[in-house]
């Protein structure tokens, strides 16, 4: 497995868009009698239902296109193409239907559970910069401005070891880049219990938000950078990992793209 220290990078950018209003002033005129146009209920009702119609048979096509597209309909729910990974790593999949988030996870001899949680639409969506890649990789090319287009091309993935005897937990936040298989360390926070490490009510997830996360993971001593990263390695996170997320964000999203498709039908229909 490729590990490399690449300090503070975020993979997420957030998007700003501003919507100005304008206020129309009305034009007063004065009138000495008012005729109201008239409308027959049949036609407008005729009107509504074409609109919903034409828009329920785009949706019908637009489902046919991709079920047929499976060649497999049983796949569509039973991940068969992921099962050789599943089976050498031990993890299991957690059914998440209608969610982006994707949550696999196993038990170890050491007696710990691994969980790994990532986002099957930002991944799905990564792009592939083949020169930017290879510029990474090398450590070399980098200027300032470009770490907006490094951001881009990688996905955030979020790795929890517990123990299962105490509880205590850490939790390792780490980049992951597509076009190299490999993932980069980018903060590792320990945490008392499973609970405040795991827990999604939001108070839980201010309180990681504000927990020291440690001195970003290129500034530790190199020898702990390296026991940390063979650490993970010998816990399934490698490049075998990151071509299974890859392709099961693909399978998750389209199959949640075709549910999508379903439901709106349902609601044109």
């Amino acid at each position: 497995m490729s590990f490399s220290a690449l300090a503070r990078v975020s993979a997420r950018r957030l998007a700003l868009t501003a919507t100005r209003s304008r206020v129309i002033p009305r034009v007063m005129t004065k009138c000495t009698t008012f005729t109201p146009m008239t409308r027959t209920f049949a036609t407008s009702t005729i009107r509504f239902n074409q609109q919903r119609q034409a828009v329920s048979e785009i949706l019908k096509s637009e489902l046919k296109l991709e079920t047929e597209a499976v060649a497999d309909p049983a796949e569509i729910e039973t991940p068969a193409l992921f099962k050789d990974f599943l089976d050498k790593y031990g993890f299991e999949i957690e059914a998440t239907p209608g969610k982006n988030d994707a949550h696999i996870f196993k038990k170890t001899e050491a007696g710990e559970t691994v969980s790994v949680f990532f986002d099957v639409a930002q991944v799905a969506n990564l792009p592939y910069d083949d020169a930017m890649a290879e510029d990474v990789a090398n450590e070399k090319n980098i200027e300032e401005e470009d770490f907006d287009s490094i951001a881009d091309n990688f996905a955030n993935v979020n790795v929890v070891v517990s123990k299962d005897a105490d509880g205590t937990s850490v939790a390792f936040d780490l980049l992951m880049n597509l076009q190299e298989g490999s993932f980069y360390v980018d903060s590792v926070t320990p945490f008392a219990s499973k609970d405040a490490a795991l827990n999604e009510s939001a108070e839980a997830e201010l309180s990681r938000e504000l927990s020291y996360h440690g001195p970003p993971f290129s500034n530790l001593d190199e020898e702990l950078q390296e026991t940390i990263e063979i650490y993970l390695s010998s816990r399934g996170i490698n490049e075998e990992l990151s071509s299974f997320i890859s392709a099961y964000s693909e399978f998750k999203e389209n199959n949640e793209y075709i549910q999508w498709l379903e439901n709106m039908k349902r609601f044109f229909d």
